[in-house]
């Protein structure tokens, strides 16, 4: 995290990594007090970059971007929910893929006014963003946050347009060789509640996904049509696996249900998952995720 840390105030100044510091002890606390939930939204589900054992399984997915209209149909119904979400990350897939994409931060904002709202990129394409775009991060009081994997980025570039337009830039943890490997059991037969504990996503709730007005625990049970697609496998997702916005009353109903185990959960092998690997290119192998 130090490494990081510098690696912000080298490239992108004291600003931008007094800001990034903050937040990340503001949502950290809220988190960790189960009180408070973040969500993740995937506006596009391709990517340009294609990581080896991606767990948003983006190599394997379709050419697909998600309508405004969509994202601002299910803000309006959480928003009736609860207005007190830690942070909104926009992610993917690569966001920047995504042809409307400063649309999104009008309408995130236009119903969280105080939620810190936060893209995630691998920054390959955002030097070459137009000034509308760090307009509307300015406006709308967008974070922008770099992946750090092994790829070139122009840092003297974003750096400028950061500084110019007041835009808060930072990177997260390294994963030049902190690449993960969260392995899954195609027959299903794990323990959901030894891998919930295991896991602790839900404990955290830091990998929440909002797709399709559903909340799921983690990115792997939100995304799994993908996987399963592309293998022609069948990793079931039932009822149980997420909770639909539009048929609960309350933000307690949602908590509820994040720190909870939930059938999917058998899915998982964390015996078999791996850390520390370097990062490579998918090959598309079903043995990246099992």
């Amino acid at each position: 995290m130090l490494k990081m840390m510098l690696k912000t105030i080298v490239n992108f100044g004291l600003y931008s990594t007094l800001v990034r510091f903050f937040w990340g002890l503001k949502t950290t606390y809220l988190r960790r007090s189960k009180r408070y939930f973040q969500i993740e939204v995937h506006i596009t589900e391709h990517c340009n970059l294609k990581c080896r054992g991606c767990s948003h399984f983006s190599p394997l997915a379709d050419e697909v971007i998600l309508a405004p209209e969509s994202f601002e149909h299910d803000c309006a119904r959480l928003a009736k929910i609860t207005t007190k979400l830690v942070t909104i990350k926009l992610l993917g897939g690569e966001p920047l893929l995504h042809p409307q994409l400063a649309g999104f931060f009008e309408i995130a904002r236009k119903y969280f006014k105080t939620t810190v709202i936060q893209l995630t990129t691998n920054g390959i394409l955002l030097s070459r963003q137009p000034d509308s775009f760090w307009t509307a991060c300015h406006k709308y009081k967008i974070y922008v946050e770099i992946s750090d994997y092994p790829v070139n980025i122009d840092v003297k570039a974003i750096s400028a347009k950061c500084k110019k337009y007041r835009v808060c830039v930072g990177y997260t943890v390294s994963k030049e060789n902190g690449m993960n490997k969260m392995a899954m059991d195609l027959e299903g037969a794990q323990d959901p509640e030894i891998n919930f504990a295991l896991c602790g996503l839900g404990y955290s709730g830091g990998c929440v996904t909002l797709r399709d007005g559903k909340i799921y625990v983690c990115p792997t049970a939100g995304h799994i049509q993908f996987f399963n697609k592309y293998f022609n496998k069948d990793l079931r997702i039932t009822e149980k696996d997420y909770i639909d916005i539009y048929k609960i009353k309350n933000k307690n109903e949602i908590l509820d249900f994040l720190h909870k185990p939930f059938p999917f959960c058998r899915y998982c092998k964390p015996s078999a998952s791996l850390n520390g690997l370097s990062w490579e290119v998918s090959r598309k192998k079903v043995s990246e995720w099992t």
